[in-house]
């Protein structure tokens, strides 16, 4: 099997909230979640969770966000990591304040995923504001399955559900469970409509595209160290080659897709198929494919750095 195919690099390494924490999330409306605007929440006291769930090991939970929201404040080294980032994505705006919204942004990410499940498709599509709807229409309709292609970037949850809402499955890789917290956040990302695949099962993700449904997959970190260093932000940088191998592999269109905020509406936007090389060098053609894929992830980060969730120095590593 290719180096580049285990593990899978997914989009369920967002995680969210285990089940414990949903009274915090009293019944809400699409336009509820959207009216809040992001700009304010910096300034404002974030939420105290129940006794058990502030008592459970950080370590499980994952994410520097998450000492941020029970520990009082951004850990140093998440903190650092972040201002690192920021300062080649965007040097002129690599404020504290910034960094702060980074965090902010992340906690929110939690919270929403545990409203998702709770939301009517119908209103859900009339609130989103959506661009490049078409290219997932188009490639869905070749009957290959397609790869959405998505990143550590605003409320992501929410493209995956939009798929949903217009009829279409989804599926997403999941990692082993080693803990209740996981389970908890599979049980949320079950409730959502998604079917999970466990990650170590590639002959289970392969058979979710030849049977025609859309895969969602995490490309901006090679958390283990597997994918292509390629160009990003005129450094190299390390990003996961999964999504790329999967679509040359069979087929399926690889549609790199996004969600942001914008004066507290939330948007999904769609890019069209990623033209992958196919010259018959796989090594090259990967690399290239991941190349091109960098390329669009950087125009939606510059636009939005505050909402790119990295709590890792990205370019060095750790530190």
């Amino acid at each position: 099997m290719s180096r580049h195919l285990l593990p899978f690099i997914v989009i369920s390494a967002l995680g969210t909230v285990p089940a414990s924490a949903q009274i915090l999330a009293p019944q809400v409306s699409a336009p509820q979640i959207y009216s809040q605007q992001v700009e304010a929440v910096p300034q404002a006291q974030m939420p105290q969770a129940p006794v058990r769930y502030a008592a459970a090991p950080r370590a499980e939970m994952g994410g520097g966000f998450v000492e941020f929201l029970f520990g009082g404040g951004e850990p140093p080294r998440a903190r650092r990591a972040v201002h690192a980032n920021l300062a080649i994505i965007a040097p002129d705006r690599n404020t504290s304040a910034l960094v702060r919204r980074v965090f902010v942004e992340q906690t929110r990410n939690y919270f929403e995923i545990f409203s998702i499940p709770r939301l009517d498709p119908k209103e859900l599509l009339a609130e989103l504001r959506v661009d490049g709807w078409e290219h997932v229409a188009r490639a869905y309709e070749q009957g290959k399955g397609v790869v959405l292609a998505s990143a550590h970037l605003g409320p992501v949850s929410f493209v995956g559900q939009m798929v949903i809402a217009h009829g279409y499955p989804v599926a997403l890789p999941i990692e082993v469970e080693t803990s209740e917290f996981q389970r908890s956040v599979n049980r949320a990302r079950g409730g959502a409509g998604l079917q999970l695949i466990r990650t170590d099962s590639a002959l289970g993700i392969f058979r979710v595209l030849r049977e025609g449904k859309v895969l969602g997959i995490l490309a901006d970190r090679a958390v283990t160290g597997v994918g292509e260093r390629v160009e990003f932000f005129g450094r190299e940088a390390l990003l996961p080659s999964a999504a790329v191998v999967l679509s040359l592999r069979t087929g399926a269109p690889l549609v790199p897709s996004f969600a942001g905020r914008s004066d507290g509406v939330l948007s999904a936007s769609f890019e069209p198929p990623l033209e992958i090389p196919s010259t018959g060098d796989r090594e090259a053609d990967v690399r290239e494919g991941v190349q091109r894929f960098a390329r669009v992830l950087e125009r939606y980060v510059r636009r939005s750095p505050g909402e790119w969730t990295v709590f890792e120095d990205f370019w060095h590593g750790p530190r």
